[in-house]
């Protein structure tokens, strides 16, 4: 098994803490002169709470390396005053070995219509239980009683389900109007695609195609509100989720667009290299060229590892892309 620690800076009761970027490089020692704001334990890894604010400025914390042999440098994106948060320990397996034989020399529609078989006739739920599936799967690591929204990174109270409108609800990533499937158990209900975002936000993106887009949303209703990293456009019917989650969105798309393939009275969806019409149901969602863009600007983290295996643990199939993202080069081309 792999066991993977996530964890912030001491264990002091009240203290100022750090939140710093994932990535990381072991450099020599600073001057005496540098500006160093805390030191932390050899082995520890600090984890940044991405909600796209970095008003704060960058500063440099030093740790030792595991090898001892240097400092790793980190950059701070923002710093907060209050409780330390505990210890979260994300847990994920390998790949089960052989879960996919016989994709290593496949392209293009081949290894497509193999990938579907792999991840297909998976367990499904109703939407009603989707609930507690996203409590798990979209966890604060800081807070497990909060999960993460996807566009806005607010960490929300886990306990308030849509609470009248002003609390998280279930956001289908791929829209449930572009094939018309609502939230029939399979694709309606599939948590490869199924995330928390609180109400407003998730209103405020509606069906919109993933594109660049260039105004800033602000979020002023609800229990979580402020002005996000996520943005819209004004002039097309477009979406942009905020840098750190453009990679998932796009797998996760990748991910509908093979395990839906017209079978056993299931939508045939299809990515397209296109805005689609607010108004359409047509089983089409776009837009393709930005999303492989975003696929290779945002690779695959522990995060989202660990996602794919607490689904595969309570759907029984996996996401190909998180898992083999060269996959798709292979279906989809550059």
């Amino acid at each position: 098994m792999i066991f993977v620690v996530l964890s912030l800076v001491g264990s002091r009761a009240l203290s100022q803490y750090l939140e710093v970027r994932r990535s990381a490089t072991v450099k020599e020692q600073p001057a005496s002169s540098a500006t160093v704001k805390e030191r932390v334990d050899d082995g520890d890894f600090l984890k940044l709470l991405d909600n796209g604010q970095q008003q704060n400025g960058y500063y440099h914390v030093k740790a030792k390396s595991v090898a001892g042999n240097g400092w790793i440098y980190r950059t701070l994106v923002r710093r907060y005053e209050g409780k330390m948060p505990g210890v979260f320990a994300l847990h994920f397996d390998p790949v089960p070995e052989g879960y996919y034989t016989g994709t290593a020399t496949l392209t293009g529609s081949a290894l497509k219509s193999l990938l579907n078989d792999i991840i297909s006739h998976h367990h499904t739920f109703t939407y009603g239980e989707v609930w507690d599936r996203l409590k798990k799967t979209d966890t604060d690591t800081t807070d497990t009683t909060r999960v993460i929204g996807i566009y806005s990174g607010y960490s929300m109270s886990a306990d308030s389900e849509y609470a009248g409108g002003m609390g998280w609800t279930r956001e289908h990533v791929w829209a449930k109007s572009f094939g018309n499937f609502g939230t029939v158990e399979g694709p309606g209900t599939d948590l490869h695609h199924l995330r928390a975002e609180d109400v407003s936000t998730n209103s405020a993106r509606n069906n919109r195609s993933f594109d660049v887009s260039d105004v800033p949303y602000v979020d002023d209703k609800g229990m979580y509100q402020g002005t996000i990293a996520s943005r819209m456009s004004n002039t097309s019917w477009t979406w942009e989720p905020r840098d750190e989650v453009k990679g998932d969105v796009a797998r996760m798309l990748f991910y509908m667009a093979v395990r839906y393939e017209g079978e056993d009275g299931e939508p045939n969806l299809e990515l397209v290299d296109a805005i689609v019409s607010k108004n359409s149901k047509e089983p089409m969602h776009g837009k393709r060229s930005t999303l492989l863009r975003w696929h290779a600007a945002d690779p695959v983290d522990d995060y989202e590892r660990y996602r794919n295996y607490v689904v595969f643990g309570l759907q029984h199939n996996r996401n190909p892309f998180i898992d083999h993202p060269e996959f798709v080069a292979r279906v989809w081309g550059n």
